[in-house]
Formats: C-alpha cells, sequence, structure tokens
C-alpha cells in the first residue's frame, strides 16, 4: 500500500511539473512594440506589438510587462508600420544570391523572399550544356561557368553552402528543358522528346522547384506546339505547383496570347501565374487592359486558377534580342552571327523585320515604340561601356555608326547577344487599371548583372507601390498594398509558412515608417529608398535604418522540407 502511494505521487509530480513546464513562457527574443500591425490579410492595421522566439512569431497583439521581462531585444516601433516581409514573385535575381548572397538590393526595400527562374530562364537543368549556359547570359550577361547547376539540388546546394540574405525560390525556366533535348530546332517536339522533358521537369519538381516557367516570347520557347506545353503543365498540376507565362505577345496579340495561356490552364489543370501584365505600344494603350482583365476574370469563374505580376514602372527592360524576330535567332545565336556575317542580302532583310515587320506572335518593338525609346542600360563587352545608358540614336552618334539598325546589329554582335535594354513602352492609366486588380501581384521583374545601370525597379519596386502608389496616389489602401507583396504571393506558391503575421509564421518582418518612398530615376537606378526601419529575416534583423547587419539568415523555400 505503502509503495502504491509513492508510486501516485510520483506520477503526480510528473504531471505538475509537465504541465508547469507547458505554461512557463520562455524569453522572447525579440520583442517589437508599439507599431501599427498590417498582417498581410488586408484588414485594417491595428495597434500592437510582435513577440519573436528563434525564428518563429510566437505573439501578436498586445503584450504584458511579463512577456516584456526577459526578452533579449526590445523595439520601439514609435508607431511605424509593421508587415509581413515582402514577397517578390518575379525575378531574375538566379545568379545574384550567388554573387552577392546578401542581396542587399532587395534587403534594403524590404523584400525578404524572391522567386527566381521567370520567363522561361534559369540556371538548371543540365546547366553544363553550352546553349543552356548561353540562353541565360543572353538575358543576364556574363556568368560564370560554376553559376549553372545540372538540377535543382545542386542549386539548392549551392545556395546553401554559403548561406543567403533573403529566402529564395524557383521555378524551373521552359528553356534550358527544351534545349537539353532539342537544343534551338525550330519545330514541335516528337512524344518521345515531350516524354523526356517531362521526366526532367518531374525530377526538379520532385526537388522542391516551386514550378515552371515558360517564356513564349523567347527562342526556343517560342517553339513549342500546344501538346508539348499541355503536357508538361499537367506535370505541374500533379505537383501542385504554378505555371508562370511571358506570353507571346504584350501587343496586338495580347488578348489571343492569353486566351492561349488560359487554354493551357485549362487543358492541365494547373494553377497560372501571367508576367508583368501589361501592353507595350502608344497604338495599343486603352485597348487592351480592360478586356484582359475581364477576360481572366471570366475565366476563373470557369474554375481556371490565374492572377498576374506586375510592377509599378512604365518602361519594360529585357535582352536586347527581344527587339530582333524570333526567326533571326532560330537555330541560336552563333548560326545567326554566321548569316549575318555571311549573307549581304540578310542585312536589309534583317533590317526592314526589326523596324517594321510581323511574325507569329511577334511585332516589331522598334515601329511601335521607336528607337528613340530604347536605352542600352548594360553591355559585357568593354568596348561597349560608353554607350551605356544611351538611348539606341545617341549611342549611334557617339559611335558614328549612320543607321540605328546598324548601331543595334553592331552593338548585338560586339556583345555576343548579352546586352540588355531598357524601353519606355507603357501607359499610366492601363497600368493603374492591372494595379486595382484584385488579380494582381507584385513582382519587380528584376534583372541583376554586373556592371551597366539595371532597371529602378531593381531598388525600388516595393517602396513604389507602397510609398507612392498607396500612401502618397491613394491609388489603393495600404493595407492592400502590403496583401499584394505577402500573403497573395505565399498563397500562389504555396509557401504557407511566411505572408501574414500570426503566431506559428516564420518571422519576415519589414518595419517601415510613412516616409517609405522609392528614390530611383534612370539615371541613378541604384539608390536605395527611405523610410525602412527594419527587417527581419527568419527572426534576424538584416536591415537597421536603411543600413544592412550582418548575416545569412535566408532559406531555400522548398515545398519539400
Amino acid at each position: 500500500m505503502f509503495l502504491f502511494f509513492l508510486f501516485n505521487m510520483a506520477v503526480s509530480s510528473i504531471i505538475l511539473f509537465l504541465l508547469v513546464s507547458k505554461n512557463m513562457v520562455k524569453p522572447y527574443d525579440t520583442v517589437i512594440e508599439n507599431v501599427r500591425i498590417i498582417d498581410g490579410a488586408g484588414s485594417p492595421w491595428f495597434n500592437g506589438a510582435v513577440g519573436i522566439i528563434g525564428r518563429e512569431i510566437i505573439k501578436v497583439g498586445r503584450l504584458t510587462a511579463e512577456d516584456r521581462r526577459g526578452a533579449k531585444c526590445v523595439i520601439d516601433g514609435h508607431g511605424s508600420y509593421l508587415s509581413p516581409g515582402f514577397i517578390d514573385s518575379h525575378t531574375h535575381d538566379d545568379i545574384a544570391v550567388l554573387h552577392t548572397p546578401q542581396h542587399p538590393s532587395k534587403l534594403l526595400q524590404g523584400v525578404t523572399t524572391v522567386i527566381t527562374g521567370n520567363c522561361g530562364f534559369s540556371n538548371f537543368p543540365n546547366g553544363e550544356n553550352q546553349q543552356v549556359q548561353s540562353h541565360l547570359k543572353s538575358l543576364l550577361g556574363e556568368i560564370q561557368p560554376e553559376k549553372f547547376f545540372s538540377n535543382f539540388t545542386s542549386y539548392q546546394k549551392e545556395l546553401e553552402k554559403f548561406g543567403i540574405g533573403t529566402n529564395v525560390g524557383s521555378l524551373v525556366g521552359h528553356g534550358p528543358l527544351r534545349i537539353s533535348v532539342l537544343g534551338y530546332e525550330n519545330r514541335k517536339a516528337t512524344k518521345s522528346e515531350i516524354d523526356e522533358m517531362s521526366t526532367l521537369l518531374e525530377e526538379q519538381l520532385e526537388a522542391g522547384a516551386l514550378g515552371l516557367s515558360f517564356g513564349f516570347l523567347y527562342p526556343p520557347g517560342t517553339f513549342a506546339g500546344r501538346e508539348e506545353l499541355v503536357f508538361l503543365a499537367s506535370v505541374v498540376s500533379k505537383y501542385d505547383r504554378v505555371l508562370s507565362a511571358h506570353v507571346r505577345s504584350y501587343e496586338g496579340e495580347f488578348l489571343k496570347s492569353i486566351t492561349e495561356f488560359l487554354d493551357i490552364l485549362k487543358a492541365s489543370g494547373a494553377k497560372g501565374l501571367l508576367s508583368h501584365m501589361q501592353v507595350a505600344g502608344v497604338r495599343y494603350w486603352g485597348t487592351s487592359i480592360e478586356a484582359a482583365l475581364e477576360l481572366l476574370e471570366n475565366a476563373r469563374t470557369q474554375g481556371i486558377d490565374v492572377i498576374v505580376d506586375m510592377y509599378p514602372y512604365l518602361a519594360g527592360s529585357s535582352t536586347i534580342l527581344q527587339l530582333l524576330p524570333p526567326s533571326a535567332l532560330a537555330d541560336g545565336f552563333e548560326k545567326f552571327e554566321e548569316k549575318v556575317k555571311s549573307d549581304p542580302t540578310y542585312f536589309n532583310i534583317l533590317k526592314e523585320l526589326t523596324e517594321s515587320g510581323k511574325e507569329p506572335g511577334w511585332e516589331s518593338k522598334v515601329a511601335l515604340i521607336g528607337w528613340e525609346n530604347i536605352i542600352i542600360n548594360s553591355v559585357v563587352n568593354p568596348k561597349l561601356v560608353e554607350i551605356e545608358g544611351l538611348r539606341i540614336p545617341e549611342g549611334a552618334k557617339k559611335l558614328g555608326i549612320e543607321s540605328n539598325f546598324e548601331f543595334c546589329l553592331h552593338v548585338i554582335l560586339v556583345d555576343k547577344g548579352m546586352s540588355n535594354v531598357i524601353m519606355f513602352q507603357q501607359s499610366q492609366k492601363d497600368q493603374n487599371m492591372v494595379f486595382q486588380s484584385r488579380l494582381q501581384i507584385v513582382g519587380s521583374d528584376s534583372i541583376p548583372r554586373l556592371g551597366g545601370k539595371p532597371h529602378p525597379r531593381m531598388y525600388g519596386t516595393f517602396p513604389k507601390v507602397l510609398g507612392t502608389m498607396a500612401m502618397s496616389e491613394k491609388l489603393f489602401t495600404l493595407e492592400e498594398a502590403v496583401r499584394k507583396g505577402t500573403s497573395m504571393t505565399a498563397q500562389r506558391f504555396g509557401i504557407w509558412d511566411r505572408g501574414l503575421i500570426r503566431p506559428g509564421m516564420v518571422a519576415d518582418l519589414v518595419l517601415f515608417s510613412e516616409n517609405l518612398n522609392d528614390t530611383t530615376s534612370y539615371e541613378c537606378p541604384t539608390s536605395n529608398p527611405t523610410g525602412i526601419v527594419g527587417v527581419w529575416v527568419g527572426g534576424v534583423r538584416v536591415v537597421e535604418n536603411g543600413i544592412i547587419k550582418p548575416g545569412l539568415s535566408g532559406v531555400v523555400i522548398n515545398p519539400n522540407k
């Protein structure tokens, strides 16, 4: 009987200990108080505080004196706004996060997660393939061979090896898939070739890639037939990942191009993201955006899950090769170079197509916006550095070249197709309509390169959306602006532990004041924004009053982990 009594006492003591331990509050690592919390869901801001332990948000709302007692760091927000860290839905930061792991251009504007692998471009799979390398170099300029990878797993390991400042999630570019199987052949893929691409895609998705991106405008993606596209999209749907698309035309055939993408989504069941929703060229301003948004909304009523991304600038940016007709690069850049040099008659044909021609899904960008609205913003060859930042006619005059086309072709050949251009092509009214749509999320479409003058969107996208468009111009509420850059993006990519300020979520946060402002210009595109008070990635403060702090606390976003 006595032993039974001792046993009961022991059991009771253990239970009491466990209950007390469970209810003991571990001291917070960080408390951020006296802030207006914008939780990312679109709800009105509310006064409160956030308590963080390790990488996790533990408490949101009013914190007691007991909560604050023992906290390692208590930060007074002085009434500033606290929101989830921004998620950049559309970037070409694939190499930048390896070259400059802290990724200051994004952290300093409050971005804590970037999505790479867009528009059909990525640095895997089969990155050892020279054509795969040339494909990405046409957009990002010179890239060291070791920055290409055989698959998503090897890319992830390299990112984790040295650490990263922002979180990184990656799509698989359709370009490398097709090049791995067909090279730059201008034809439809056979059933066995489609199967081969499908197997390669599955391997990347099983490893943790977030989805697939199409680049219908860029060779070799422009050569793909419907059977290939639907089959690959079906693989994406099988894994419940994202299918994004740079559609074939953002000009006169924009609505037709959207219809093509919707057809692929409907046939495959994949969830879609239409890249950088816009209409280019004065003649198309005010003609298509409203109809396009209506087309997308109608598609959703039919069960097609599609949204769009966009950046807040009227100029776009891309490879200089976008100025050429797709047929010019049908066999790859080397064959194009050979043809230009060996066939004197081709010069005039190419000139006419480039300046005024049309091909299926493509029409002359030069005819739509004019040479004077195109800037050479980044080159690789040192011989061309003097023309960086100049408009095409200015560059031609600088080099003493008679015609704008001749100058453009000269730059393309000397720089091996690796130059970048900025193109002034959009209407403010059209863009506002896109940003006011419930279907739009924020994506900078940043194209980081070594040297040159980047597009301002690389440094100022999120401050411009929140500071200028929401707080100054009042095109939408600040809470809606935050939602477009946080929870809505997280939902699209299946990033379920980020994008909201809630207990249990990862502590990716940005503290910003009412002075949040984009300070960039096309002349000075690398100017950092004002008003960013603090940024936390995984509970670690990485920005303090506009200054980067040491530490690489980002992770690779992998839905399998």
